[in-house]
């Protein structure tokens, strides 16, 4: 899959005469793998890529900064599993507040001259241009002239409402993985590179691997059972999302712990998928304390993770 980061790196490749769709595309949910795998389909139908153009940062966060939706993950994850569905190349745009004033006209004419597609395909409630002013109807007005077809994906619905990526985060904040893996057609996970901590869970023999959760949708603070990743390998793992109130933190953390193992995990992008949740987080008298709770911990996501339970 080619990633693009401007215009002009996209109009220099010249990936001509496939199919495109334009969107967030924030956690690449079971809706948006609908919308893709018709992609799929409309580019082979017109012999030509299947081409994804996507922002970052979300444009909410550019516009309404108080009222941005925390992500369902990294950049980088949008980009895998765009890549696994198979489109051919991805035009990442930053999103900025010059690119937000730009009319729906002009949007719509400086994608068409960067790819020259042949068909359009879009989602359900797509909007595009200064105050979401494009509809589905303008794109089909222009392809009478420049030569292309457009359609509308339909909503995809799944145990009783439409899957968005708002009813991700509310499973998700509910600590409901059943519900958020569903809907994610995958386990619930972040995942981002391993960054050095201040070293006390290694002090009380329970080394930790430290994951960025900045600006990502998360459950409540607690401890989970989870199911922990690199590229090579997977281990069971307990992790612990929080401030630390023993030691009066005041940044949230992710840090989990491998069990019965202790890979040198520094620097690698690194996964954790959330299984089920032990309990909540609480504040302890001192490290010994705290070091006899994780034990137990550990154990009750061994136990967990032993019978497969994901709920």
């Amino acid at each position: 899959m080619q990633v693009f980061h401007s215009w002009e790196e996209a109009e220099a490749a010249q990936i001509l005469g496939g199919a495109i769709t334009v969107g967030n595309f924030d956690g690449v949910h079971m809706g948006h793998q609908q919308v893709l795998a018709e992609l799929k389909g409309h580019a082979e139908a017109v012999g030509g890529a299947a081409v994804v153009v996507t922002f970052e940062p979300h444009p909410r966060a550019v516009l309404f900064p108080k009222e941005s939706p925390r992500r369902l993950g990294h950049v980088h994850e949008r980009l895998q599993y765009l890549e696994k569905s198979g489109v051919g190349a991805v035009l990442l745009l930053k999103f900025t507040q010059e690119l937000a004033t730009w009319s729906a006209e002009k949007f719509s004419h400086v994608l068409y001259d960067a790819f020259n597609f042949k068909h359009i395909h879009v989602g359900y409630d797509f909007a595009f241009g200064h105050d979401r002013q494009g509809h589905v109807k303008d794109l089909r007005v222009l392809g009478e002239v420049k030569g292309f077809t457009v359609t509308e994906a339909s909503a995809f619905e799944m145990l009783g409402a439409v899957v968005s990526s708002s009813r991700i985060r509310s499973a998700i904040e509910a600590a409901d993985f059943d519900m958020a893996g569903k809907l994610l057609g995958r386990g619930y996970s972040i995942s981002g590179e391993v960054l050095h901590g201040d070293k006390r869970g290694r002090e009380m023999n329970f080394p930790t691997a430290n994951v960025d959760v900045a600006g990502l949708a998360h459950p409540p603070v607690g401890i989970y059972a989870v199911r922990a990743s690199t590229p090579e390998k997977v281990w069971d793992a307990a992790a612990y999302l929080g401030y630390r109130p023993t030691f009066n933190g005041r940044t949230l953390l992710l840090e989990t712990h491998v069990l019965d193992d202790a890979p040198d995990l520094y620097g690698q992008i690194f996964t954790v998928e959330f299984v089920q949740r032990i309990r909540e987080d609480r504040t302890f008298t001192g490290a010994c304390d705290l070091a006899h709770q994780i034990a137990d911990d550990c154990e009750s996501a061994r136990n967990i993770l032993s019978c497969g339970t994901n709920s």
